[in-house]
């Protein structure tokens, strides 16, 4: 009897993973649940098993995709943005069905959950046919920022905008590692193809620093400006592996000798960074108000939340000292303003760290990513546990879009499932 239960469970398991295969195309190589081996000193939540940390995973990603990816009548995917009915950023149109900025989330986390969902390579190729399906009216290789309907060609507005391509580049080359490049798509071809353009449009050859998309022309409003969410260090590092082009590198220490000197200048108690920055000859400065969204412009607001995201990311896979200097004073504040309880954390900040014109109550896109922050040192302990207890807790009815979608990412990183790339030289 023991021979032919072995001999069963042997079958079956050579059918889940033929049947993994058939329906996601290629096995994937750092398959969910995959527990990197994040820098060393860099913590996770304790009070909870592993097994624990990847099953509450599990259970907001089933959640989360139902409500949130959806495949339009030609086949392709999205993520949908308008699910609830009532998002509020980014100056979209209450017709909108997807952002750029979303579809690059979603495409990290279907390159990530390869392994758990077996359709994953799959709904990630429709997603990467919606992008091609999508294009920014001004650079081809980028994607049209917002999207009014699920299958049309032509936006309400057309041109990119830079942190969902950033995001889109990355999650191609996560694909590259996931697949590999032999299949129905060469993902690293299509990758360094998104981070060209980029370095083409939306790079000030100034500067070195981000602009906000491709819109921005020498001689115009914005050119010399960025958004400061839009540095993403990890990004920028596996860029240059990716195409060798050493400006990625140049953008890279760019991008962080700016937050050091808005940080330093601007908010040296709390340790924050505005949604959007002013670039002139004597140095970085915050935004004013209604500089290009809201009359938060200038404050610590749902752009720059994101900030904290970026950062951890780039150390926690990368080491890099100065993501975490730049994260110290902002953990400090947080649990001391917060009085050590995620609740009192509040959607919004001036960067002398009190509540900014607006902000009305708690949302898991600033907690989840101050969660983050936390992560670089192992004194952030009790914080970081009590952020991931929030985090579980709170039931998806609770937040919009955006809130829940990087609660998906955060949650991942706190598991310690972020996979990331490592930096080569």
């Amino acid at each position: 009897m023991l021979f032919h239960h072995t001999k069963y469970y042997c079958l079956l398991a050579i059918y889940l993973v033929l049947a993994s295969t058939f329906v996601s195309g290629q096995a994937p190589k750092c398959p969910f649940p995959n527990h990197t081996l994040y820098t060393t000193g860099s913590i996770k939540p304790n009070k909870w098993s592993q097994s624990q940390l990847d099953s509450s995973v599990v259970a907001f990603y089933n959640a989360w995709k139902k409500h949130y990816i959806r495949k339009t009548s030609i086949g392709t995917y999205y993520l949908y943005c308008n699910a609830d009915g009532n998002w509020r950023g980014g100056n979209k149109s209450p017709q909108s069905v997807s952002l750029s900025e979303g579809h690059g989330y979603g495409m990290i986390i279907m390159a990530t959950m390869a392994g758990y969902d077996t359709a994953a390579q799959y709904i990630f190729n429709g997603m990467l046919r919606y992008f091609k399906d999508h294009p920014s009216s001004i650079n081809h290789h980028l994607m049209a920022w917002n999207q009014e309907k699920d299958t049309a060609r032509t936006e309400r507005n057309s041109d990119d905008a830079t942190d969902g391509d950033l995001d889109i580049g990355y999650a191609l080359l996560l694909a590259d590692r996931q697949w590999g490049s032999n299949g129905a798509y060469n993902y690293l071809k299509e990758a360094q193809a998104v981070i060209n353009a980029l370095m083409l449009t939306n790079v000030n050859p100034k500067t070195k620093l981000m602009m906000m998309g491709d819109f921005t022309e020498k001689g115009e409003a914005f050119y010399y400006d960025t958004r400061p969410s839009d540095i993403m260090p990890d990004h920028f590092k596996v860029f240059f592996s990716a195409t060798r082009d050493s400006e990625w590198i140049k953008v890279s220490d760019k991008s962080y000798a700016l937050l050091a000197s808005l940080q330093k200048k601007y908010s040296p108690a709390a340790g924050l960074f505005p949604d959007f920055a002013r670039i002139g000859k004597k140095g970085p400065r915050p935004a004013g108000p209604f500089f290009m969204e809201v009359r938060q412009d200038g404050d610590y607001w749902y752009n720059a939340c994101r900030i904290p995201l970026r950062l951890a990311c780039d150390y926690l896979v990368n080491g890099d000292k100065r993501a975490k200097n730049l994260l110290s004073p902002m953990n400090q504040w947080i649990m001391t303003k917060s009085k050590g309880d995620p609740n009192r954390i509040r959607d919004g900040y001036t960067l002398e760290g009190k509540y900014t014109v607006g902000a009305s109550g708690d949302n898991i896109a600033f907690i989840g990513t101050f969660g983050l922050g936390a992560m670089t040192d192992a004194t952030n302990q009790a914080w970081l546990n009590r952020i991931w207890d929030y985090a579980i807790k709170e039931p998806l009815s609770d937040e919009e879009y955006y809130g829940n979608t990087l609660k998906m990412i955060c949650m991942l990183v706190m598991s310690g499932n972020w996979t990331g790339i490592p930096a080569t030289k």
